[in-house]
């Protein structure tokens, strides 16, 4: 009896770890609704215009189908994806140059502060007592 109900609570514990995908339950998204996400975002802080939410959904699009290709090029290889801070670092400056040239200079502004606290808000997350 202690050998089923042993049985049975491992299987049970093991479908619900599988329901959750071992990733705390959080969904993979696509590159349109990461890009969205950031877009709203960035038009709800900096009260962009059509044209400019357009055109920055475009850059953060084409951003994000670039580094999915990337990792399921690395995957498929056999490898596994690492984040190259030098990198990372290099496409965000570029992608701020891009996002500056479409903002008014107010706008900009108003971006480097909301991308200061989310910067802020992440390394609190990091942090582990």
């Amino acid at each position: 009896m202690k050998k089923f109900l042993f049985s049975l609570v491992l299987a049970l514990v093991t479908l619900g770890a599988n329901a959750q995908g071992f990733g705390g339950g959080r969904p993979q998204m696509n590159p349109e609704d990461m890009a969205k996400r950031q877009v709203d975002r960035i038009k709800e802080t900096c009260q962009t215009s059509d044209e400019q939410t357009k055109q920055i959904y475009d850059l953060y699009l084409a951003q994000q189908k670039q580094m999915m290709a990337q990792m399921d090029s690395i995957r498929q290889a056999g490898g596994q994806f690492q984040f190259n801070r030098e990198d990372m670092q290099a496409r965000r400056e570029a992608m701020n140059e891009k996002i500056k040239a479409i903002l008014t200079p107010e706008q900009y502004a108003k971006y480097e502060e909301m991308q200061k606290q989310m910067r802020g808000r992440m390394g609190q997350g990091r942090r582990r007592e």
